[in-house]
């Protein structure tokens, strides 16, 4: 599966209905699109410049393809965000993650409700394929210490460089390599889990320094509840 999920910002005055119709266009492309899985929305509470997080998933590559060509993509969600469109709603991505997402075998990270957060992860380029394993291993066992986290995923990023920023496609590597998603049914429970006594909570609050060797760099974050699933 490809797991993917599309960070909008919006500029400051835009108005609340130009959001509200971008985020209705991503929510009800499953109705549409049935190649598009799993489609919720959500408004970012972190401080990210971001304003609408669009999350969903794809069966294989090829359903990702078709997609990509579907009437309802090139006629209803571009021309809300493409940069030559005179409908465009968003504005320019300063986050490095307009576009994110990883490869899965099965949908692990399924939530109907509750607050998703997705930590975007650079790891060190020269880390072997043993250190990122152990890595993702270690992030996706955290809910044994943290038993509100109910999900908690890792993926490298492979979609981060199939992005455009302005109207130049990004062909180099992604300025994020990992994703970490993470869910919880409420918003005080990732609160308490980023306040909380946990190693990973510790090291995130630390900036990562000296974390398993210093293997991530640097990281970033947005969270948001999900407050609209598709079909």
């Amino acid at each position: 599966m490809l797991r993917r999920f599309e960070l909008y910002a919006v500029p400051p005055d835009a108005s609340p209905e130009d959001v509200r119709t971008l985020a209705r266009a991503c929510r009800d492309s499953g109705r549409y699109i049935p190649e598009v899985l799993d489609s919720a929305v959500g408004a970012n509470r972190s401080d990210a410049p971001v304003r609408v997080v669009w999350e969903h998933a794809y069966a294989s590559p090829e359903a990702y393809r078709r997609y990509m060509v579907h009437p309802y993509h090139a006629a209803v969600i571009d021309r809300h965000v493409l940069s030559d469109s005179p409908e465009r709603i968003v504005a320019d991505d300063t986050l490095g993650a307009g576009l994110v997402g990883y490869v899965c075998d099965e949908p692990r990270y399924k939530m109907t409700t509750g607050v998703r957060r997705v930590v975007l992860l650079r790891v060190d380029r020269e880390a072997s394929p043993a250190e990122l394993r152990a890595m993702c291993a270690h992030l996706e066992a955290v809910p044994e210490a943290v038993p509100t986290m109910t999900v908690s995923v890792v993926g490298a990023n492979t979609l981060g460089s199939a992005w455009f920023d302005g109207v130049t496609p990004i062909t180099g590597p992604p300025r994020w390599t990992h994703l970490w998603e993470q869910g919880f049914a409420e918003l005080a429970q990732l609160e308490a889990y980023r306040d909380g006594p946990s190693e990973l909570a510790a090291a995130e609050r630390a900036g990562w320094d000296g974390w398993r060797d210093g293997v991530v760099v640097r990281s970033a974050h947005v969270f948001y509840e999900i407050d609209a699933l598709g079909p």
